[in-house]
Formats: structure tokens, sequence, C-alpha cells
């Protein structure tokens, strides 16, 4: 699996996730779920992963475009963006776009997420700085 990953210092949970959520919105995404690892797995079998919350994260009109082009790209949806606790901070983990398309997708599909890897670059980048 391909990620695009980013390790943040100097950040609490709260707030990086908060920047996420807002930069993420800024380019036309918005949160579905909100999955606590860390809590889940406690309550579940009583085992303490650490800071562990996964977002689940679609934008509408990608979507769309994407399902136009490849109606089986649904099973890949929504995108995954996860915060967990490092050694030295918080690392920020997102699926791929391009981890989802089959390589037999239209070029287009390709195309649009290989744009998106970009955007999301950038985003991580500028919450970084």
């Amino acid at each position: 699996m391909n990620t695009i990953s980013r390790n943040f210092e100097g950040f609490d949970e709260v707030h990086l996730e908060e920047l996420l959520k807002s930069n993420f919105k800024e380019i036309g995404f918005g949160v579905l779920h909100e999955i606590d690892f860390q809590e889940t797995l406690q309550n579940k079998i009583g085992k303490d992963i650490g800071l562990y919350k996964q977002l689940q994260i679609c934008n509408p009109s990608l979507a769309y475009e994407a399902i136009q082009l490849d109606p089986t790209i649904g099973i890949q949806l929504p995108c995954n963006v996860v915060i967990r606790k490092e050694e030295n901070g918080l690392a920020v983990d997102i699926q791929s776009p391009l981890d989802s398309i089959p390589d037999n997708s239209p070029k287009d599909l390709r195309d649009m997420a290989e744009e998106l890897i970009q955007k999301i670059e950038k985003l991580l980048e500028e919450i970084d700085n």
C-alpha cells in the first residue's frame, strides 16, 4: 500500500486534527466518519495502542467524477487519513489516491489521482510550516 505520510512535531492531536479537517475542507473534502481505534480496541479487547484515529474523508465532486469514469471505484471510497502517535510527535498517513485505482482504469481517473496527490502533499506542507 502506498501512503502519503508526514511527521509533525510540536502539535497536539486536537490541534492537528482540526488543521487537517480545515485544510481538507478548503480542497472540497469533508469528514464522513471518525474512528478512534485506541478507544475501540481498549473497549473491545483491553489493548491500548495509543493515539490512532482514522478520518474517512470524501470530496463529493471528485467522488462523482471518479464513479462516472469507473463505477467500480466506489469499493475504494472514501479516502482514509490516520493520525497516530510517533516517538517524536504525531504522524499523519493518507491512503494514496493512486493506490485506489485499478491498472485498467481510464487515464482520466489516474490523472485525477495524480493531481489530488499534489494537493494533499501541498496541504500537509502548509500545515507543517
